[in-house]
């Protein structure tokens, strides 16, 4: 055979086989352009000037890699299916003189036009895509941000990664190819699976692994201490999963299947007995969809609230616009620091409304006696009454703490082996005190006189510092603008330390605002993975069913109790995963806002309980337009 035979026969089974090929296509343009999109980013200097540049580059690298790996894991997977439905193909050339040889050939071509046609469109679009993520970035980030339009770099890593994905899947294809006989060629897909038998102990054990990892999810206290909990959860529920599949819907179709008056029933007979022929199968194919759409929704529920709970994240960790500390023997500094805040106030069109000063010391130290080191801030009697205009006394060796969840209860604290009696406990602190909520560590906030044991015993004067937490009123740009020129002065004063809450949320901003394209990139990969699967398995399935429908009409079943049937198949193996899905989202909910809670510094439980109901209804919408999609191409099988 000459090349140009070689290349038109190629082409001819790309258009025949278009059917199959098409949603292939699309989804490998598809990933081609997000991962292209997502290479751009990370190679573009842009994304390092703002605040928390770098950390998005980090996690767009990161979701880099995890895109090459869900490319490869999918593309294989959907090829399989492909390459399934063409085994006969691959027969017939045999009994008309081609060699296998010649097959691979063939194969070779047409591989490598998929790969050149996907990988063009790919390119194409992720170009335009760069510059509308671009803008989106700068809207959701708030930050003036202008991309490359063209990365080298990018481009030329697309170009490898997929070149190698493609050549995996060729060579897959040709190990498929010399690993069956002429004879299963012929056969095609038409190799069935037997009717599996009713398994009562796995559906029972999925029943226990459900059960355990919901507990699990429900008994998590800390994310951070408790990972291998989480990680035990996720592995119960999964295995679960393809466990009652398997096992539940085969007991309940043998069930129904026993039941005479309702099995030997036109409406029923034929789904039920279609189904369970091959339903090991499906049953695996159910359980790849739910587990799928069970991370997807997971992924956009938890960016989407991140993003949408910037600003309670902001406000739950600082509780003044700015903060200012610097060594107590700095005077000059901070005076110096004052000054620049009175001068220029009025510049940026912006009030003071509220200002401490106070002193102090950050220590660590375990002063509850679990055997755990607490960090602990110590607040001076003198100053607490100052700020507080209040007049309490202490003995020497008394002390009085915020009130929280692990000092509420103490009666006395520890420090170098002496014991402080706890006098009290207050509700609140004239000072920020959002470290009692920080995730590095259980901060206690400690309230002594300057003469007493606990201040000698923690040594605060070699290491006394000075505190200033002021509040700004104005335009939210003129508070911004203010606390930079603050923050900047500071820089050039030096030995002055600035934190600001407006500068802490563009920082965040940018965080989250990665995180949340990242969380799109990979839901757009999962919901194309998802759909790949339900359409391939439909279409595989459908050409099965198709002779097995052809003998119903030779028996006297019409058209329209086929469609019926074919209705009700589907909507069967489309709801149950998603119906599966949705209860694993609800009973995973209550980790995941601790999750978000301890990692993110974010209590807004309507936030995440809304992100999660969006992120359902989304999914569903989707899911609906692929249920509507592949119905029609099953039937346009069964019924041609």
């Amino acid at each position: 055979m000459n090349k140009k035979l070689y290349s038109k026969l190629a082409l001819t089974n790309l258009k025949k086989n278009s059917l199959m090929l098409l949603p292939y296509i699309i989804t490998c343009i598809v990933t081609i352009a997000l991962f292209y999109t997502m290479n751009s980013l990370v190679n573009d200097t842009a994304l390092k000037n703002i605040p928390g540049g770098n950390f998005t580059i980090d996690v767009m690298k990161f979701g880099s890699l995890l895109f090459t790996n869900l490319s490869l894991f999918f593309l294989l997977y959907a090829n399989s299916f492909i390459f399934k439905r063409r085994k006969k193909e691959f027969g017939l050339y045999h009994l008309l003189g081609m060699e296998k040889k010649h097959v691979r050939k063939l194969l070779r071509i047409e591989n490598f036009l998929i790969a050149l046609m996907t990988t063009i469109g790919g390119l194409t679009i992720g170009l335009i895509l760069n510059q509308v993520v671009g803008i989106a970035m700068s809207i959701t980030m708030n930050v003036p941000l202008t991309l490359k339009i063209f990365s080298i770099m990018a481009i030329l890593k697309t170009l490898v990664t997929f070149s190698i994905i493609f050549i995996i899947i060729y060579l897959y294809n040709l190990k498929q190819l010399n690993s069956v006989r002429i004879t299963e060629l012929m056969k095609g897909g038409q190799i069935g699976e037997r009717e599996p038998k009713a398994k009562y102990v796995l559906a029972v054990l999925g029943g226990i692994l459900l059960i355990s990892g919901y507990l699990l999810s429900f008994m998590v206290s800390d994310p951070i201490l408790d990972l291998n909990a989480i990680i035990a959860a996720i592995v119960f529920v999964v295995a679960a999963t393809y466990l009652l599949f398997t096992a539940v819907s085969i007991v309940l179709l043998k069930m129904l299947q026993k039941n005479e008056s309702f099995y030997y029933n036109k409406d029923h007979f034929t789904l039920i007995s279609t189904m369970l022929y091959r339903m090991k199968q499906n049953a695996v194919g159910l359980s790849n969809i739910a587990v799928l759409s069970t991370a997807t929704m997971i992924v956009m529920t938890t960016t989407v609230s991140l993003y949408l709970g910037v600003n309670t994240m902001v406000n739950n960790t600082f509780q003044f616009d700015v903060s200012i500390t610097n060594a107590a023997e700095n005077v000059a500094e901070q005076q110096q620091l004052q000054t620049f805040i009175d001068n220029h106030k009025e510049r940026y069109d912006v009030e003071i409304t509220s200002l401490s000063s106070y002193r102090g010391g950050q220590f660590a130290a375990d002063l509850t006696g679990d055997g755990k080191e607490e960090f602990f801030r110590l607040l001076p009697l003198e100053d607490f009454n100052s700020l507080t205009n209040e007049n309490i006394s202490l003995a020497s060796d008394e002390v009085l703490l915020l009130k929280g969840q692990e000092t509420a209860d103490l009666q006395s604290i520890t420090l170098n082996d002496q014991s402080f009696n706890v006098k009290d406990t207050v509700e609140e602190l004239p000072i920020d005190t959002s470290l009692a909520k920080s995730i590095e560590g259980n901060w206690v906030y400690v309230v002594a006189a300057l003469t007493g044991e606990f201040v000698q015993s923690a040594d605060l004067e070699n290491s006394l510092m000075m505190y200033q937490d002021i509040n700004l009123q104005g335009e939210s740009d003129s508070v911004n603008e203010f606390s930079h020129a603050i923050a900047d002065e500071a820089e050039t004063i030096g030995n002055v330390y600035i934190e600001a809450k407006s500068i802490y949320r563009e920082t965040v901003l940018g965080t989250f605002g990665g995180l949340l394209f990242l969380g799109i990139f990979i839901s757009v990969v999962l919901f194309a993975e998802t759909a790949l699967m339900i359409y391939f398995k439909q279409i595989s399935e459908g050409h099965d069913d198709r002779h097995r429908f052809t003998i119903m009409r030779k028996v006297g079943i019409g058209d329209k109790e086929i469609t019926q049937t074919i209705r009700r198949q589907t909507l069967i193996m489309f709801l149950a995963p998603l119906t599966v899905a949705i209860i694993h989202l609800a009973a995973i909910m209550p980790l995941v806002m601790k999750i978000i809670g301890t990692t993110a510094a974010m209590d807004h439980t309507l936030v995440v309980l809304g992100s999660a109901l969006f992120a359902a209804f989304l999914f569903t919408i989707v899911y609906g337009v692929i249920f509507r999609f592949t119905e029609k191409n099953y039937q346009r099988i069964i019924i041609r």
